[in-house]
């Protein structure tokens, strides 16, 4: 790395710097525990202030560098970049942002006008907020949304938040300290540390419990925290993705996610459509899939016939796109000729199954049995129309009547 990094303290005493700084500036400008003239050492001008910027351009040795400022609780960090180093950086990020969305298909409106949506923004610092069924893609988005931003080039994690204790989210995410937990004998770093610079995202946010979230609030406001058992306080610069399946307005009106930290992360939001409503997409995802398994078998592709597209256009997938890629891998496993054709794909049969609700109403009232069919009903429904809104569209009926029904019946966690 062409960077040279020095550390002041508030009495503006040098405290650290590495090897690129040493080569930089030579040993007469940096003595530890001595006054660090930067002003002088940098070479300012009347027009540099740099208690009012982060940033600025400066020349030493005949070289432009762009000096950055970082201000901490106890120290001020400098860091220097020559120009041409960071141009040829910036040259490659922008390689890799200009196709971090070709492994969408976007054949279908809804695909194009979603993903102009989320290149802008992908420029964007505040959270992401990313919604859509189960299978259509979520942390495909989130991953090209972080390659296509400014922080492209830097680290992206990702920690799926479903059914996982409070101690193991929050040592994931914020590390811990040695003697935090019994047997942890070192410290660790969590991963808005291991990710500063870059992106994190959190899939499966509904799930996290109210403590975390409240955790994950003041994170978001001031980029501070602590680790576990740990009194210092931490800052880093980390771009929050957050994933969910269900509608968090309804778990909001449900009491079940903080009405606040909804409000902070549902800024910037992309709701990725399911298969069933952009099925004008399915024959050029057949054809990456195809492709992607050929490349994996080390196979020529085989050919799709247009029987294959029509036969899968007719089904509903409510797994969407990975579903479609599941059932193409088997057909595909199994293929002898060179042509993939409908005779090929083994679809799941689209028999709707019978209501059970019939095989247990003896001794019961009028009363009992409609709301028992009641369930049943949302419950079916709600695996296809996972939000009090959908589903309230599907029904004809009020979005607070429905929400009210799956609160009184459990439905939607």
């Amino acid at each position: 790395m062409q960077v040279a990094i020095i550390e002041i303290d508030h009495n503006q005493h040098l405290v650290a710097y590495n090897d690129i700084a040493k080569k930089l500036l030579g040993d007469k400008a940096l003595v530890l525990k001595q006054p660090f003239d930067y002003q002088s050492i940098f070479s300012f001008d009347n027009t540099v202030n740099m208690d009012k910027q982060d940033d600025t351009i400066i020349v030493l040795n005949s070289q432009h560098f762009l000096l950055q400022k970082v201000m901490e609780l106890s120290k001020t960090i400098f860091i220097l970049q020559p120009i041409d180093y960071l141009k040829k950086r910036l040259s490659k990020i922008t390689v890799v942002a200009c196709h971090a969305f070709d492994i969408f298909a976007t054949q279908s409106v809804v695909m194009q006008k979603l993903i102009a949506q989320a290149k802008v923004f992908s420029m964007q610092r505040e959270p992401l907020l990313i919604s859509g069924e189960t299978g259509t893609g979520k942390d495909l988005l989130a991953k090209a949304c972080h390659q296509y931003s400014p922080r492209g080039d830097q680290t992206f994690l990702a920690l799926n938040c479903a059914a996982m204790p409070d101690e193991v989210v929050e040592s994931e995410l914020y590390g811990h300290a040695a003697g935090a937990y019994p047997g942890a004998i070192e410290s660790k770093k969590g991963f808005f540390e291991q990710a500063n610079g870059g992106s994190v995202l959190l899939d499966g946010i509904d799930e996290m419990s109210f403590q975390m979230q409240t955790k994950l609030l003041r994170f978001i406001n001031d980029g501070y925290f602590r680790r576990v058992g740990d009194d210092n306080e931490v800052y880093v610069d980390v771009r929050i993705i957050c994933a969910t399946k269900v509608d968090l307005a309804d778990l909001v009106e449900q009491g079940k996610f903080r009405k606040d930290l909804y409000y902070r992360l549902n800024v910037l939001s992309l709701n990725l459509p399911s298969l069933q409503e952009r099925k004008e997409d399915i024959a050029q995802l057949t054809g990456i899939f195809v492709n992607e398994f050929a490349n994996k078998q080390g196979i020529t592709s085989p050919t799709v016939d247009d029987n294959a597209i029509d036969y899968l256009k007719s089904y509903s997938w409510p797994g969407n796109v990975r579903q479609l890629k599941n059932i193409l891998y088997s057909a595909l496993a199994q293929l002898k000729t060179p042509k993939l054709t409908a005779k090929d794909i083994v679809l799941p049969s689209s028999t709707p199954s019978q209501l059970s609700w019939t095989n247990n109403i003896e001794n019961k009232t009028l009363d009992q049995m409609t709301k028992q069919f009641e369930k049943e009903v949302l419950l079916k429904l709600y695996d296809k129309y996972p939000s009090s809104r959908k589903l309230a569209k599907r029904l004809g009926v009020s979005h607070t009547a429905i929400a009210n029904k799956l609160r009184d019946y459990g439905i939607g966690r």
